[in-house]
């Protein structure tokens, strides 16, 4: 059957870090991103996976082929479908984990049919025999996770329900309504849970993740993302969360706009009052893992810093911005360890962006502005970013598309460094490195 054609879009990123005028360089790149994504996924072959995959494979090519290609890109915007796809999609290079490549395809083929099935596309029942395990279904959509009990022998996907096959026949969930909260929720051969809590409109917490790489840690003071609140109720977090959103919707507004445009899901990995740890993946566009600290300030910093990865790690998935991102390695301020480029461009892009928050509430006069630590943070944020970006714009080699991208990195440098002298005009300069400021208070 014809594959969707691939794009190659010609990136201008003159305003990626921050926007200007409009979110339309995001909107943009997230369209080119899910474009690609869909090729990629329907180009695989079916010989790279095994016997019993490849019709289910098939079938779900043929399912997203048919249905309205905006509906098709509105299903892969939802990380519990673009993340395992991602995810194999890695594994079909030479030497990949062929077990892992099959286990996560199937796995997303999975929440594409119960989502099909939810938006009543599905024109013809797909059976999913168990085969040993059945796929956990996600939807943050109707607030739904649905697990197969062991006896469990089949996942049935019709428009608008979902069937549980067990020894005594096949039990039915309606789809239609669950999207309220007070709606029952129960299917036999099943356990049922409501693991997401909305935040503001298209961005929830959840409880529940199917990210396979969330056990892989960079971080040195931490073990991996597994869920968890913290011991805190989940209202807690949303609270904290919608006054993070509220922050950026007074002071940057438009980066409010991009974030309910790119973030889905906000996972949430423990509590801790003494420091703040978050991180996000490049195979998990769309989410990010954060612990809850009692400081509203730390906990938008966190958000902007994470979303600002996601945001560079969907354009890294369709151009690298730079020739020499990995090699060669450079001493810089991003870590005490040398690094390459594009560890760099991670954290100068992410700080960038919080360093203009800062400056947006001290130009407000925020009541936290007229704070000691608060400004002390703020000149260190802004004194270290500018030693990242003179590591970046000194040595990088562009890409046509990262010209524009270090033409903006230059350009709000020299506007932090104008800050910097006109602030604190007698203060020497901090010593140090960005990775201290990424993750603590």
């Amino acid at each position: 059957m014809p594959q969707p054609a691939s794009t190659a879009p010609t990136l201008s990123l003159g305003d990626l870090t921050l926007p200007v005028g409009s979110t339309q360089t995001v909107r943009r790149v997230l369209q080119a991103w899910l474009a690609k994504l869909l090729h990629d996924f329907c180009a695989i072959a079916p010989s790279a996976l095994t016997i019993a995959n490849r019709p289910l494979l098939s079938r779900t090519v043929q399912a997203l082929a048919r249905c309205d290609r905006k509906l098709a890109l509105q299903l892969l915007r939802l990380p519990t479908i673009s993340t395992p796809i991602q995810c194999a999609l890695k594994q079909l290079r030479p030497g990949g984990d062929g077990p892992a490549l099959n286990r996560w395809l199937r796995e997303a083929c999975a929440q594409i049919w119960l989502d099909l099935a939810a938006q009543h596309a599905v024109d013809r029942a797909l059976v999913l025999p168990a085969e040993g395990w059945l796929p956990a279904l996600l939807s943050p959509a109707l607030n739904l996770r649905i697990v197969a009990e062991p006896a469990t022998e089949q996942w049935v996907f019709e428009s608008g329900r979902l069937g549980a096959r067990t020894t005594d026949g096949v039990h039915w969930l309606d789809l239609t309504g669950l999207a309220d909260p007070s709606a029952i929720a129960a299917l036999p051969g099943a356990r049922i849970d409501r693991p997401y809590h909305a935040i503001v409109p298209g961005v929830w917490l959840a409880t529940a993740d199917n990210n396979p790489l969330a056990d892989y840690e960079a971080h040195p003071d931490k073990s991996g993302n597994a869920v968890s609140l913290g011991g805190q109720p989940p209202q807690a977090w949303v609270d904290a969360l919608r006054t993070s959103f509220a922050l950026l919707d007074e002071h940057l507004p438009l980066l409010g706009e991009e974030l309910r445009w790119v973030l889905r899901l906000i996972v949430p990995v423990g509590y801790d009052a003494e420091r703040h740890l978050s991180a996000s993946y490049q195979e998990a566009i769309g989410v990010v893992y954060m612990t809850l600290h009692p400081q509203p300030m730390t906990m938008v910093e966190a958000l902007v810093h994470e979303y600002q990865h996601n945001k560079i790690n969907a354009v890294f998935s369709l151009d690298p911005l730079l020739h020499n991102a990995w090699s060669p390695l450079y001493a810089s301020p991003v870590r005490p360890d040398p690094r390459p480029l594009h560890g760099v461009v991670l954290a100068v892009h992410a700080f960038q962006a919080v360093a203009d928050l800062y400056r947006a509430m001290a130009a407000a006069g925020h009541p936290w502005s007229t704070q000691p630590s608060w400004n002390e943070r703020f000149k260190k944020i802004i004194e270290l970013d500018h030693q990242g970006a003179l590591t970046v714009l000194e040595h990088a080699k562009a890409t046509a598309a990262g010209a524009s991208y270090f033409q903006e990195m230059r350009r709000l440098d020299h506007q932090l460094q104008t800050i910097r002298r006109e602030r604190w005009p007698d203060r020497p300069e901090t010593s140090g490195n960005l990775d201290e400021l990424a993750g603590h208070d």
